[in-house]
């Protein structure tokens, strides 16, 4: 700002100075034109006669002969002049009738003003006003202008230096961890910005804190569902090493090692399966699957499961999309588990495939014991049991629904749940259609 002000008012200056210059030039023109054009008509000895009463003060008038030789002069000895032939107002006199010129002096610095006319009898009278020059005009305002130059930079500079603290100390007291209002509308927009920033950081530090819980909890749950089994095995072995077991009894633990050692391979297997499916590092092809397909694969595995349940299960409907089959397998299966586990003798299990505009539904629905309100926004998370008790009971590791969920997230899906108490369940997955 101090810049500005400081370059503003020298241009200021100059653009003043030679304004006043070139109104003064064409007012001193006009003045010489005033002063000899009453002696038009007159000779060169009738103009001298008359120029001696007049005032010296107003121009310097001068009388030369048709050759150039100046006859009379009223400031200067004419015997101390050179000839005039070859001055440019005079050679324009001689042939035009009048002329005018303008000559600057390097060692003066300013500059003359020439009129001259034709007297009756062929001389010259000539009248001229010596001024200061533009540059001269400017050197002599200089003084001036320094003075108001140095004011105007200094109360700039307080101005600025005040305006800037005005304007920045603000900016520079904002605490981002608290709210504040924008002291100027100017702010408003960082104001908003901050508040939107401060926002999202909170946002992130929440989703990290709770990723940390989510993965202690993961941590404890794996550690404790890893520990049951190995605990089972460990004690049957040793009671077998120990010779504690007579021999008709070594089959029946031998077998029992074997359910846990296979609990424990499905446990493994399906911690790997959600934590790839969580970094995106399952390489799976898709392909075009055929969900009713699927379906019916899906019953066929589970067919002895359901006749010792007493569960009936179906399929209808259609439906393909681009998708990785084993996964999709995967998927039905562990819902398809659930909904008998999780059901009454005589029940039925449904799934159901419908087009819903560009959408694939599949509906996995029972009519068996249902999940309760407050328990159906944690059915999805690992190793969450509705009921542990019966958990224990039916088997399973607890991640089924949650390896589900990951899977539709991994194909751009979506799942939800339906659920009442003793009337059953109902798991919907959304899926594009190709």
């Amino acid at each position: 700002m101090t810049a500005l002000v400081a370059v503003s008012l020298t241009l200021s200056a100059a653009a003043l100075s030679f304004a006043f210059y070139k109104r003064f030039a064409s007012e001193a023109q006009k003045t010489l034109k005033t002063l000899i054009a009453p002696f038009a008509a007159e000779s060169s000895q009738t103009a001298i006669a008359k120029l001696g009463a007049f005032n010296r003060d107003l121009a310097r008038i001068s009388v030369i002969d048709g050759g150039g030789g100046v006859i009379y002069d009223g400031e200067i000895d004419i015997a101390a002049l050179a000839n005039h032939a070859d001055r440019e107002e005079f050679i324009a006199a001689i042939r035009y009738g009048e002329g005018e010129s303008k000559r600057f002096s390097d060692t003066l610095k300013k500059e003359t003003y020439y009129y001259a006319i034709k007297l009756s009898d062929g001389a010259i009278l000539r009248a001229a006003i010596t001024t200061d020059s533009v540059f001269g005009s400017f050197a002599l305002a200089l003084p001036a202008i320094i003075g108001v130059l140095a004011a105007a930079i200094a109360l700039a500079f307080i101005m600025a230096l005040r305006l800037t603290q005005k304007i920045v100390d603000p900016i520079n007291a904002v605490d981002i961890n608290a709210k504040f209002a924008a002291p100027y509308k100017e702010l408003s927009a960082f104001a908003d910005t901050i508040a939107a920033q401060r926002e999202r950081i909170e946002r992130e530090l929440a989703e990290k804190t709770k990723l940390m819980d989510l993965r202690r909890e993961f941590s404890a749950n794996v550690s404790h569902e890893l520990k049951t089994p190995l605990t089972s095995i460990y004690g049957y072995a040793e009671m077998l090493c120990g010779g504690m077991v007579r021999k008709g009894d070594k089959l029946e633990f031998y077998a029992k090692i074997k359910d846990e050692a296979a609990r424990l391979i499905a446990l493994i297997e399906d911690i790997i399966m959600i934590s790839e499916l969580d970094e995106g590092k399952r390489g799976e092809a898709f392909e075009s699957v055929d969900l009713k397909e699927i379906a019916l694969e899906t019953i066929e595995a589970l067919s002895f499961k359901a006749k010792e349940n007493g569960v009936t299960a179906s399929a209808e409907g259609e439906g393909v999309i681009r998708a990785s089959r084993s996964m999709m397998f995967e998927a039905f299966y562990n819902l398809l588990d659930n909904a008998i586990k999780y059901n009454r003798r005589g029940g039925k299990v449904k799934i159901a495939l419908t087009r819903i505009d560009k959408r694939v539904l599949v509906c996995v629905s029972d009519d068996g014991i249902g999940i309760a309100q407050e328990e159906q926004s944690r059915i999805f998370e690992r190793f969450y049991r509705v009921d542990r008790s019966r958990s224990k009971k039916t088997g399973g590791t607890g991640l089924g629904l949650a390896i589900v969920k990951h899977i539709a997230l991994f194909h751009g899906g979506s799942i939800e749940v339906k659920s009442k108490e003793g009337e059953g369940t109902s798991i919907s997955l959304f899926f594009n259609a190709p």
